[in-house]
């Protein structure tokens, strides 16, 4: 099928439109669940133009217990942020109402959490948590010494999970990588 240059881009913007918006890494079929579901773009040529972005390293792949999930790398967040024009108005619109009122359902198998419990007089511990289909995907404890800062530390883990779980996944899986 011969497909306009122009559209396939504005359709690759799209996957990463809601990767951003999703701020969390998704699987294959969590994208395709969306677009399908707003657009008319066939679960085909979503798994095409996941390859292309994955190839062009606008998207990464994080593995874990046997499955993968895509997560928008730097580089495609930059070129979102330079192209996301492209997208029209109303697409923009109709994703984030779908997003929001769907967040639940695209999400019950993803759960983040983060906990903190005093130990002592200057002592927090705090509790981060990433699950998937109840299987606990990280887990971090470490101490705090003031109330902020353990609060802070939950605020920053709720915000920015999928950045931390991938830096943390590829400083531990890639043996030269340095820190």
């Amino acid at each position: 099928m011969l497909f306009n240059s122009e559209q396939q881009a504005e359709n690759k913007l799209i996957i990463l439109y809601v990767l951003k918006k999703i701020k969390t890494s998704l699987t294959r079929e969590q994208i395709a669940l969306i677009v399908i579901e707003n657009l008319q773009i066939s679960y085909f040529d979503i798994q095409l133009y996941i390859d292309d972005l994955i190839k062009d390293e606008f998207l990464s792949i994080l593995d874990f217990d046997g499955k993968s999930a895509l997560t928008i790398t730097p580089m495609g967040k930059e070129i979102l942020k330079v192209f996301k024009n492209k997208i029209p108005g109303y697409i923009v619109d109709m994703i984030n109402l779908y997003l929001q009122e769907n967040r639940e359902k695209i999400f019950k198998e993803v759960k983040v959490t983060a906990n903190y419990q005093e130990k002592g007089a200057s002592d927090y511990l705090v509790q981060l948590k990433l699950h998937e289909n109840n299987v606990v995907l990280m887990e971090i404890s470490l101490n705090a010494p003031t109330v902020k800062l353990a609060l802070d530390i939950c605020d920053r883990w709720k915000d920015n999970t999928q950045a931390l779980y991938a830096s943390v996944l590829e400083i531990l899986t890639q043996p030269n990588k340095k820190i």
